[in-house]
């Protein structure tokens, strides 16, 4: 499927736009129903390099075309995000 600049833009403006208490991840799939986002702990990514940081947010692209998800750093060959808090 792969992601465009113009919804990883958009959903970056989503992430700085969301309250500390809100869980942006609702708002995103309703924006983005053909997206697949999902959230962990920063602990969980530990190891992986974020695709961004934005706002209080680390954005990794996964490649979803297998049964198990892929970290990639290539939005055309990613079809969702995981996004984490990242540990202040």
């Amino acid at each position: 499927m792969g992601l465009s600049v113009e919804q990883l833009k958009d959903i970056g403006a989503m992430l700085i736009a969301a309250s500390p208490s809100e869980n942006p991840v609702a708002a995103i799939r309703t924006g983005f129903p053909d997206i697949q986002v999902s959230r962990c702990d920063a602990i969980d990514m530990r190891g992986e390099t974020p695709y961004r940081h934005v706002g209080e947010y680390d954005v990794f692209l996964v490649d979803t075309s297998s049964h198990c998800w892929r970290i990639v750093d290539d939005p055309v060959a990613a079809g969702g995000i995981v996004i984490s808090e990242r540990h202040r």
